[in-house]
């Protein structure tokens, strides 16, 4: 390819990737129920268990799940999402700004960084049609109005953010 071409970003050999799908799925799992268990810690609440796994818990599927002691705040229980918002944003700018020379990096980046992050709360936002999960307890803790306008607006910010970063050619 002559010097100064664009290329598309995107390559076929990257749905190799997938392959790499549960290490992507237990790095996205620690960020969440790190964020979890990092709030309750910081309101003095005691993690009684921490597994960053899948399992299933009273007959209920899982990715993981943290369990505290007594009650905790809202923010407990909104710290992924909060947490989501902060990573996706240093990752966006880390792949705005550096040029990463290694297309490998550049796509685990782009996975780890933020689609992780996009799905978690697509996951999570979707949970809230079964009635269980972060979301639900949010709602029971906030207006309803906020809640959701946060998901939605934070699902779109981040395939906006996501689309841009992919479509931009790079140039070899």
């Amino acid at each position: 390819m002559p010097k100064g071409e664009q290329k598309n970003r995107f390559q076929k050999k990257d749905a190799w990737w997938i392959l790499a799908y549960p290490f992507y799925q237990i790095i996205g799992t620690i960020r969440h129920e790190g964020s979890h268990a990092l709030a309750a810690m910081c309101e003095s609440v005691k993690i009684e268990k921490f597994v960053f796994w899948p399992s299933f818990v009273n007959g209920k599927f899982n990715w993981g799940y943290v369990t505290w002691t007594q009650e905790v705040s809202w923010l407990v229980i909104a710290a992924p999402y909060l947490c989501d918002l902060a990573w996706f944003a240093a990752f966006f700018i880390l792949l705005k700004k550096i040029k990463i020379k290694h297309h490998w990096i550049w796509i685990n980046l782009l996975i780890i960084g933020l689609l992780s992050p996009l799905l978690d709360m697509l996951w999570n936002y979707f949970r809230l049609v079964l009635g269980r999960g972060d979301i639900f307890k949010l709602l029971g803790a906030l207006p309803d109005f906020s809640v959701h306008i946060f998901f939605i607006g934070t699902i779109i910010m981040f395939s906006v953010g996501i689309y841009s970063i992919a479509r931009r050619p790079i140039l070899r």
